[in-house]
């Protein structure tokens, strides 16, 4: 399994890139914000890779962090959903809005991704936000897509841990939306029922919020519910 690949820009296309390793050409299939923010020709790259068995086909698609690859795993094991089809999810709504999405039961901005119809929308809603809270709780401490793609194309993508933790502190909303999580779990309400309704409460705030505030107004939404 070949789970990385560093290398050097050879060719930018459309939806794939050519990477020049030693002189061996990968060809490995990204998602859109990937393309826009890969650095320039000639310059080093690293991205996290997984490969795509058929029996026709051998494929290499490559992740700017393993966020993301874990995302396009957990969206392909949905039927129906195929790699073209998670790399437009990946590439055109950020993991954040995305995992709210599936918690909130929102198909249409599930369906504003390109190839996406309302039928693999809501079984991706079915299947998934279940899933979804311990997607959460897993990459707690890891980045988002968000965190790199405010950096300049045609720097050096060479991603490591520390750089995944740094990116991941300046997310602050993410932070917070975990804590609230958190919170809520200890004072007794499942995993599902607390990400969902701290998603639905920051979803729904016009105004910025701290942890004590989701919170409070997570507990608000519950009682009701209850």
């Amino acid at each position: 399994m070949i789970g990385r690949i560093s290398g050097v820009v050879d060719y930018i296309s459309e939806d794939h890139i050519i990477i020049d390793v030693g002189g061996v050409g990968y060809i490995i299939y990204v998602t859109q914000t990937t393309i826009s923010n890969s650095p320039k020709l000639g310059e080093k790259i690293s991205l996290f890779t997984e490969l795509v068995v058929k029996e026709d086909l051998l494929q290499l698609v490559g992740f700017i962090s393993p966020v993301e690859r874990e995302w396009y795993k957990l969206l392909t094991s949905v039927q129906g959903v195929g790699s073209k089809a998670a790399l437009a999810l990946l590439g055109q709504i950020p993991i954040q809005v995305l995992s709210r999405a599936i918690l909130l039961e929102d198909s249409t901005t599930i369906t504003s991704a390109q190839g996406i119809g309302p039928k693999i929308a809501k079984r991706l809603v079915v299947e998934l936000k279940g899933k979804v809270p311990n997607m959460i709780k897993i990459h707690s401490k890891s980045e988002t897509l968000d965190n790199l793609s405010n950096q300049p194309a045609g720097q050096n993508y060479e991603i490591n841990e520390q750089k995944i933790d740094q990116n991941f502190s300046k997310n602050d909303v993410s932070q917070k939306e975990i804590d609230a999580i958190s919170g809520l779990i200890n004072l007794g309400y499942s995993q599902l029922n607390a990400s969902q309704v701290v998603a639905k409460v920051i979803n729904d705030s016009r105004e910025e919020l701290v942890v004590e505030d989701i919170i409070r107004l997570s507990l608000k939404t519950l009682v009701v519910k209850g």
